[in-house]
């Protein structure tokens, strides 16, 4: 027996049901494209020069003060700079968070290295370099609190908030060793000729994320190169990653316009 074929689902749409197709939107041009790209990888450099005066000027943490210190002498440097590290505080807080635009000009530029391959290496470096912002102002939070109060509250306390502080920023770091080693990552897998991030610069990522593990022996330290104002754990680690942030904001700013070069020729062969 023949059986009629299944109608085509438009058949079954009242006629005046039919949606018309939406228009393309206009392909953007080179300067609509790149707005802001060149704009929010210039926060890198704003971030570390407000990081180091607020956080690490004014609020005393570089150096940081010893971990071997007593609670009675904790208690001292905050009855006695109260004023300096509020000061310190609200300002790390408030350019701690240009890190996240930073990062979203690193992300754009990662999408271009191997854009007909999966961005897992882009979304790890996104998300990771955005939550390191969780860290940086939250642990300004203790010290503020500190700050806020030190006449009222007793040593003890004041000790384990300086601590707190401490102990966040330091042992949060695999959330920035994340993004770190996903922009060396795909770095590494860039095809061109003269790759936008340099191999060296690519493998110095990798390493300078993968060398924060250091920081897991920290709480075990109140003195030596291990301990929170140790040579290693703070004079090296810091520095390597300060290190990172002007080496990846200036490839960054170098690619922006081969990019641009790039996208020309590629809407002038569509």
């Amino acid at each position: 027996m023949n059986t009629p074929s299944s109608p085509a689902l438009g058949s079954h749409l009242p006629d005046d049901a039919a949606v018309p197709l939406a228009p393309r939107p206009p392909v953007l041009g080179n300067e609509a494209y790149f707005r802001y790209w060149r704009l929010c990888a210039a926060m890198g450099p704003v971030f570390l020069a407000a990081f180091l005066i607020f956080w690490g000027a004014l609020g005393h943490n570089i150096p940081p003060i010893p971990a071997d210190r007593t609670a009675d002498q904790m208690a001292e440097f905050f009855r006695s700079h109260y004023n300096e590290v509020r000061a310190g505080m609200a300002g790390a807080m408030l350019f701690g968070v240009l890190y996240l635009p930073w990062t979203l000009s690193i992300s754009r530029v990662m999408a271009w290295i191997n854009p007909h391959e999966n961005n897992i290496m882009t979304t790890l470096q996104m998300w990771g370099g955005g939550l390191t912002v969780v860290p940086l102002v939250t642990s300004s939070v203790f010290w503020m609190t500190g700050a806020y109060r030190p006449d009222v509250l007793d040593a003890v306390t004041l000790q384990m908030l300086y601590d707190q502080g401490w102990l966040l920023i330091d042992m949060f770091y695999a959330i920035t060793t994340i993004p770190m080693v996903a922009i060396g990552v795909a770095g590494l897998t860039d095809q061109r000729d003269r790759p936008l991030f340099p191999r060296w610069v690519c493998w110095y990522s990798i390493w300078a994320g993968i060398s924060f593990l250091f920081e897991l022996l920290m709480p075990f330290f109140k003195s030596g190169l291990f301990a929170r104002q140790g040579w290693l754990n703070f004079w090296v680690e810091f520095v390597v990653w300060f290190a990172y942030i002007v080496l990846v904001t200036y490839y960054v700013l170098r690619a922006i316009p081969r990019l641009e070069e790039e996208r020309t020729a590629l809407l002038a062969g569509a």
